[in-house]
């Protein structure tokens, strides 16, 4: 094994130590070592770190450093390198490996794998984290709670859909319980504030898109979606393959291409009276350009004219703040009345969902 080369100091290094830090605050101190290591042996692989220098936009929010953790995640699943198979399935969330043994397996890992890793940085992301619901669900029954009505859902960022089966799963959130008790997906964030008040949620449709669906029918595509969880996150792994195990006897429906398009059709669709026509989306957002960013926002500001008490139009949004410093549960509904069209944080969540602080529609400011 090569040891690694001096120093790095540059914007990838920078961006590695970043992610390391959130990582130790959320608690994955595997992961944050691991991102440590490699900005100190990065620049063994030259042709990934200036990849990642030269990278157009923000690397922070095109989720960089996470494509490239879940190529590492993929390489170590796959067997092609035993060192590096044999630390992930020891793993734990907080193993810390001895640094200077990391940096030399990390570096024979770039020596060998760049390229193989480099495909994963070029492709997108696909975290299907269906712990998320917790928050969709929850934020349903907040608006059920004023108006009980049906609900539509369409989703943006579907991934392989497993968030569209979210009537099936069993939803644990405060007090308060949802769906399915025999269903082998049971959620449970730990859960901080109020409950959201019980009821009885009808999904009556509910669709999807992204711009490359995953198929949860496809072994490979599930492969790609258990890369994508960080290295010791057992209860995730269990939970992904539940999901996928209830989509395949419930396949989603997911469209493939651009979520600006797709949701100005959907929204042109007649809706029905006595529905809600809902908008979700969770940790997506960060990834559209700006200007599919302001053609969903369009679709949305356009059809929200329509809207009516009998009719209204709601969007639930789980994405980092402007600043990147907390993950909000975003919730706005419009129906024609005074507070139409008014957006409170229902709640800030851990981005992967293992806890919620929950404010309910009267938000936090």
């Amino acid at each position: 094994m090569r040891g690694p080369a001096p120093f790095g100091t540059g914007r990838a290094e920078a961006q590695l130590r970043i992610e390391a830090e959130k990582a130790e605050g959320f608690g994955k101190t595997f992961i944050a070592a691991l991102m440590e290591s490699l900005a100190r042996v990065l620049p063994n692989a030259p042709q990934m770190r200036q990849c990642i220098e030269r990278w157009p936009g923000d690397i922070a929010g095109a989720g960089v450093i996470f494509r490239l953790n879940a190529g590492l995640h993929a390489l170590a699943r796959s067997g092609r390198h035993g060192a590096l198979q044999r630390l992930y399935r020891s793993a734990t969330a907080d193993t810390r490996p001895a640094p200077g043994l990391l940096d030399l397996l990390l570096a024979d890992v770039l020596a060998h794998h760049s390229g193989e890793l480099m495909e994963w940085m070029a492709g997108p992301t696909q975290t299907n984290e269906v712990a998320r619901v917790a928050g969709f669900v929850a934020a349903l029954l907040e608006l059920n709670a004023v108006s009980p009505l049906p609900c539509e859902l369409l989703e943006l960022g579907s991934s392989a859909g497993l968030n569209l089966n979210l009537a099936r799963y069993g939803c644990v959130m405060g007090r308060t319980f949802s769906g399915d008790v025999h269903n082998s997906v049971q959620i449970a964030p730990r859960w901080h504030g109020s409950s959201p008040p019980p009821g009885p949620l009808a999904i009556e449709r509910a669709v999807g898109v992204d711009l490359s669906p995953l198929d949860a029918l496809d072994d490979a595509d599930c492969e790609r979606l258990h890369a994508y969880i960080w290295a010791g996150e057992r209860a995730r792994s269990v939970r992904l393959r539940a999901a996928i195990a209830v989509a395949r006897s419930h396949p989603p429906q997911v469209a493939a291409g651009l979520a600006s398009r797709w949701l100005a059709a959907q929204l042109a669709r007649p809706q029905r009276q006595g529905t809600r026509r809902v908008v979700v989306h969770s940790m997506v957002v960060q990834y559209m350009p700006e200007v599919e960013r302001a053609a969903v926002d369009a679709a949305i500001s356009f059809a929200a004219q329509a809207a009516t008490p009998s009719r209204p139009l709601a969007r639930i949004g789980m994405e980092w703040s402007a600043d990147r410093s907390a993950v909000e549960l975003q919730v706005t509904q419009w129906d024609g009345s005074s507070a139409s069209g008014r957006t409170v944080v229902a709640a800030h969540c851990h981005p992967y969902a293992e806890w919620f602080e929950w404010h309910g529609l009267n938000g936090a400011f």
